[in-house]
């Protein structure tokens, strides 16, 4: 099961895995996964999976729904349904940047170890009530390996 945080912690070594895929122009299509795949790094360390959304400020929600997909080597396949927390209540964005884009970083996994060496894949979608969610401009996934 996936883990839900805002935040990232201060004892990550570093980057295994990073991909950012862009949204289209015209809107994220409810029926269009953004799809990522990659190799476990081990079966050893623990990792941080990190989910990273870029906005404008024109987004027009205070939350982001995602329904995630993910099969594991083998072809075991779960799915998880995730709120990420885009804005506080006083309307303050949660994540941070400058101009006309804004990154929120969601905490899905903290310190998980692979327990199943080889190709993982993660089919994302949104799950808004909209069927075109306008203004997210990209969607990313990033591994990190953390210290014990």
């Amino acid at each position: 099961m996936l883990f839900f945080a805002v935040g990232l912690t201060s004892c990550e070594q570093g980057i295994v895995y990073e991909q950012m895929e862009e949204i289209d122009v015209n809107g994220w299509n409810y029926t269009d996964p953004v799809i990522f795949t990659f190799t476990a790094p081990d079966t050893v360390n623990k990792h941080n999976l990190i989910i990273d959304v870029r906005h404008t400020p024109e987004y027009g929600f205070q939350n982001l729904w995602l329904f995630i997909e993910t099969t594991e080597p083998d072809g075991f396949t779960h799915v998880d349904s995730v709120n990420c927390p885009m804005a506080f209540p006083d309307g303050r964005w949660v994540g941070s940047g400058m101009g006309d884009l804004i990154d929120t970083h969601v905490l899905l996994n903290r310190s998980f170890h692979f327990t199943k060496e080889g190709q993982y894949k993660m089919r994302i979608k949104h799950g808004m009530r909209n069927d075109y969610l306008a203004n997210i401009q990209n969607l990313g996934v990033m591994l990190k390996r953390i210290k014990d």
